[in-house]
């Protein structure tokens, strides 16, 4: 049997054991004490914002002032890191009413056995600090509910300051009840069901829905709407993403909050119809570059390649596409053909192909509908000599046309932005590219292959406001 195989089976084993070990173990206390619950500890995902090279993270977990073990000896190294298990948990009176302070650290290595350096994980300081209700199951502090960049979620550019060894963490903190899986809680507190709601606390509230609006009672609870009250969600949008909260419900699994704006984009890829790359493809880095661009403005970008349910679909080599064989594609490929598949209207769509044809020139991108753009790869790369003169990089190339096609799609064009896809801003010898050159923007075709940003306005005469203008409601008209 190969090393690797071997290998994998026996992580398999031990985890599978360990979590056995720790599901009879949280169930025999809870049964022997009903008056001690387990908090656990889960991060979710950790992501590096501006950490040179490609980390190794380590967690660490204080409550009250004393670290806590991790369950797991948990391997968390890339750029962008999902875990599978809690990282950690304590023992503490169901009804315990003085909360706890906790305190979350993250540092990182970029070698096995390199220096450890902290993270940048807080909007103040580096380390996240927040009080828990043991009582309702919530917390407070530097993170909270409706903080605008999402509850259970923290970043180190919310500070301002974009290198301090800046990461974005996804935290969730919550009781197991005998009843419950610690893998899969529905997160409502045994004391809060028995003085608040007086429900059974033997039953799965992730699956009950008793005011009957659509949203199971876990996730009413945990974003402070009253489970046993009926809500119009499907009319509610309170941080003006475009995605109502029963969107933001079926989305809550990949991480998104109703007061924090996300938008989430599928891609698919064609084959290159070349012995050595298979498909075309939006290189790693390159989605690093435009989650972090938009992170900035406490903006959540969330990429399905495949790994949010859809995306990932292969589309057979084709030369050069039309608008009516784009069309053709989104219909077959993001709508499976149903129009009224609920991915419409919630994910943007997003071609990697070989050419297009777009308005009897070569183009690197367009947007063909008013959630769906493409990128025609082999164009792009035969512009990397420039992107070089330039300063920048094929992965930075990437990025910035991206960005640009998915700027028109949040409501960006020649018709509000003048600067904005203008023939005239492409070469020194041309009056544009000095008349708009305070534009700093990826819509600008001066820097569409170097930046990987939008423009704020505030560069001078000729400059616009590319973030203020954003739209991310338009894919409602979808």
């Amino acid at each position: 049997m190969p090393e690797r195989l071997w290998n994998r089976i026996s992580k398999s084993i031990v985890i599978l054991i360990s979590i056995f070990f720790l599901v009879t173990t949280f169930h025999t206390k809870a049964r022997a004490d009903e008056e001690e619950l387990p908090i656990v500890f889960k991060i979710e995902r950790i992501r590096s914002l501006s950490i040179q090279g490609k980390p190794l993270f380590d967690v660490e977990i204080y409550v009250d002032g004393k670290k806590v073990e991790n369950i797991f000896d948990i391997t968390l190294w890339g750029y962008d890191v999902y875990p599978d298990l809690p990282m950690a948990y304590i023992k503490v009176p169901y009804d315990r009413e003085r909360p706890l302070t906790i305190e979350i650290r993250v540092f990182y290595r970029t070698v096995p056995f390199g220096v450890k350096r902290e993270c940048d994980i807080s909007r103040s300081g580096k380390s996240l600090n927040i009080v828990y209700d043991v009582r309702r199951g919530e917390w407070r502090g530097e993170d909270h509910l409706k903080d605008g960049n999402g509850y259970g979620h923290s970043s180190g550019f919310e500070d301002g300051n974009y290198c301090e060894n800046d990461c974005e963490l996804w935290f969730d903190i919550y009781q197991v009840r005998d009843s419950e899986s610690f893998l899969s809680p529905d997160r409502l507190t045994l004391w809060e069901l028995k003085n608040v709601y007086h429900l059974d606390p033997s039953q799965d509230h992730s699956k009950l829905d008793p005011d009957g609006d659509g949203i199971p009672t876990s996730w009413e609870d945990k974003y402070g709407y009253d489970p046993l009250s009926w809500d119009n969600h499907k009319e509610l949008d309170p941080d003006n993403d475009g995605l109502d909260n029963v969107e933001e419900w079926k989305t809550s699994r990949w991480l998104s909050d109703p007061f924090a704006q996300d938008i989430f984009i599928e891609i698919d890829c064609m084959e290159t119809g070349r012995r050595f790359s298979k498909t075309y493809t939006f290189p790693e880095r390159s989605q690093q570059m435009l989650l972090n661009a938009f992170a900035k403005h406490n903006i959540t970008v969330h990429i399905d390649d495949g790994r949010l349910g859809g995306g990932g679909d292969v589309i057979p080599f084709d030369p050069e596409l039309t608008g009516d064989e784009l069309m053709q594609i989104r219909e077959k490929y993001f709508l499976h053909g149903d129009p009224n598949n609920w991915r419409r209207g919630v994910f943007h769509y997003v071609i990697l192909c070989c050419k297009i044809k777009s308005f009897g020139r070569p183009a690197c991108g367009r947007m063909f509908y008013t959630d769906s753009f493409v990128i025609a790869v082999r164009c792009v790369k035969k512009w990397i000599p420039i992107f070089y003169l330039k300063g920048s990089t094929y992965t930075r190339a990437m990025a910035s046309v991206f960005m640009h096609e998915l700027g028109h799609n949040l409501g960006i064009s020649r018709y509000n932005t003048p600067g904005c896809d203008n023939e005239d801003t492409r070469f020194p010898w041309q009056k544009g590219y000095w008349e708009y050159a305070n534009y700093k923007s990826c819509m600008n075709y001066r820097y569409v292959y170097k930046l990987v940003d939008y423009s704020d306005g505030t560069h001078g005469e000729n400059d616009f406001d590319d973030w203020g203008r954003l739209d991310l409601t338009l894919i409602n008209h979808a």
